[in-house]
């Protein structure tokens, strides 16, 4: 590929001219009808395929596009399209070509897309934007606002508005810097108190890495002054409100930075500028040739409408996380009124049930004491066993539905789990369950009441041993201490928690047990236990493999 300035020969995918540096594009195709994401292509001197395949040099994503429609030859500093037998054909200004050099201004429709043709000058990429015509250049421009507004997700938004910059200068580099105070910006570097959120060369996205070099002093500068600082700045035109850096050995580079500030905020009577989003800095690295007064002009248009672009993301941004916390509050608040319903209907059903439970236990009591046969005496034990399930049904509706009022205290965490375990023997033992205890030493105490927290481990044991009563299994359970609070597993090698339950699992009655096995109150008993003693409970599972619950509580301060 021939460098249009020095005729050095280049290798077909070099930007720039491995001899002299300039650019090595010649020509602008840019999309003028049609709903593309990237409307502007720079062409270089030499041949493109056009189609809607990936694998084109000109991938353009249209269904009416045919998957290799055309092809771009560059021949004696000229550029010529020819059909490659499309669906559709090749029109060059509404008329249908087998074969047509384009001229500056040719219109080229391939499907429902229109593609408008300029050339570009043989100068460097900085002063490329001035070679356009006025109107090309604003046709340009506009192109470029269009990609911005057509996402509101701010890291699309960012790597459009960095793309728009690049475009416009032609720079080998470009940053784009932002004043960032969320969660995650500590993973991106600092320059100047702003993050290097995106980082980009003409070969590709560069991670951010330590600044690459950019200049803290020149974006400094830039936010400061509120004005567009350049290294070197035009000598022709300079205007007051630009500010030029001072040449440093670090400046040995053409240097662009553009002050990215908050089009709604209101410049107040101090005359403080408008606040700050961030930066958007370029530089050539082979290159001390000044950006061209149309590329300043073009680049700080640009700018204004990339911090637009930038602002309305982040308040979109801001407004789903409101959103998003809305609806887990609201998801709470369901949640706590579910449950004080059930509380409420739970203790009346537990009441109305031990009425007549006490006159049956006591029936039961005396009729032990009668002398009947042994067959009626069977009889008498199942119903006996009958009525104890209604008794401690009862007694758990009744604990479901009444808050602790015990006075927490603090506990060592391996003492609640051994007894536990304890009370769980004759049900481990006769579902052919093997316990696997991983306690660590020296746990600190946690704050609570010992009996609700023995009765919520106490369902996810027995749970576990019922999740393994067809084959048998490993039942483990650990504690250990993450950060400030205690964690303890419970975990079974059972079938794992079907699809269509798993977020309803803490729900009151929902249950994997059969009919008649179980209440489904367990997993809610323990939910409420652990909100009660400001822990938590989550669980994963594997369909086939087992699940395993994990239970969080606040460790007693040691201070």
């Amino acid at each position: 590929m021939l460098c249009p300035r020095c005729s050095a020969n280049n290798p077909p995918d070099e930007a720039r001219c491995t001899s002299c540096g300039a650019s090595l594009a010649v020509a602008v195709l840019e999309v003028i009808r049609g709903d593309l994401p990237e409307k502007i292509r720079f062409l270089r001197p030499r041949s493109y395929s056009v189609g809607r395949a990936r694998h084109n040099d000109i991938a353009l994503n249209e269904p009416s596009i045919s998957k290799f429609h055309a092809r771009l030859d560059y021949q004696d500093g000229r550029f010529f399209v020819q059909d490659a037998d499309s669906l559709h054909g090749l029109y060059v200004n509404a008329t249908k070509v087998r074969r047509a050099e384009l001229t500056p201004g040719a219109q080229i429709q391939l499907g429902n897309v229109t593609l408008k043709y300029s050339v570009l000058g043989v100068e460097s990429s900085t002063g490329a934007m001035g070679k356009l015509p006025w109107v090309e250049q604003q046709q340009l421009l506009l192109s470029l606002v269009q990609t911005l507004n057509s996402t509101l997700v701010l890291s699309q938004v960012l790597e459009q508005v960095l793309d728009a910059i690049m475009h416009i200068t032609g720079a080998e580099r470009g940053f784009l810097l932002l004043a960032d105070a969320s969660a995650d910006a500590s993973r991106f570097p600092t320059v100047a108190g702003l993050r290097l959120r995106v980082a980009r060369g003409r070969e590709g996205d560069m991670p951010p890495g330590d600044g690459h070099g950019v200049s803290a002093t020149v974006v400094r500068r830039a936010l400061e002054s509120g004005e567009i600082v350049s290294s070197p700045f035009p000598a022709s035109g300079q205007t007051a409100d630009k500010t030029a850096a001072t040449p440093t050995a670090e400046l040995s580079r053409s240097t662009l930075c553009l002050p990215l500030r908050s089009p709604r905020a209101e410049v107040d009577g101090t005359g403080a500028f408008p606040r700050g989003l961030g930066a958007l800095y370029v530089d050539n690295a082979h290159s001390q040739e000044p950006f061209s007064q149309d590329v300043l002009r073009a680049a700080e248009a640009l700018a204004r409408h990339a911090a637009l672009a930038i602002e309305n993301a982040q308040l979109f941004e801001r407004e789903q996380g409101t959103i998003e916390e809305l609806q887990k509050a609201q998801a709470q608040l369901l949640q706590s009124e579910k449950l004080a319903t059930i509380g409420q209907m739970a203790a009346g059903i537990a009441h109305e049930l031990n009425t007549p439970l006490t006159y049956i236990m006591g029936n039961l009591e005396l009729l032990e004491l009668q002398d009947i046969t042994p067959a009626q005496r069977e009889m008498l034990s199942a119903v006996t066993r009958g009525a104890d399930r209604i008794r401690t049904l009862a007694q758990r509706l009744l604990a479901f539905s009444r808050p602790g009022r015990e006075e927490m205290v603090p506990l060592a965490p391996n003492d609640v789990i051994e007894r536990s375990l304890e009370l769980c023997q004759y049900q481990i033992a006769s579902g052919r369950v093997q316990l696997k205890k991983e306690l660590a030493d020296d746990l600190p105490r946690v704050l609570g009441v010992s009996n609700q927290l023995e009765m919520a481990l106490i369902n996810l044991v027995i749970n576990a041993v019922h999740a393994m009563a067809e084959n048998g299994g490993t039942l483990t359970v650990t504690s250990s201490r993450r950060g400030s609070e205690v964690e303890i597993t419970v975990t079974d090698e059972g079938p794992g928690v079907p699809d269509d339950i798993r977020g309803r699992l803490f729900e009151p009655f929902v249950t994997t047990k059969p009919e008649g096995k179980g209440t489904g109150l367990g997993l809610s008993t323990v939910l409420m236990v652990l909100e009660r003693h400001r822990g938590h409970v989550d669980f994963t599972t594997e369909q086939g493999r087992g699940t395993t619950f994990v239970v969080r509580v606040p460790a007693v301060s040691e201070a």
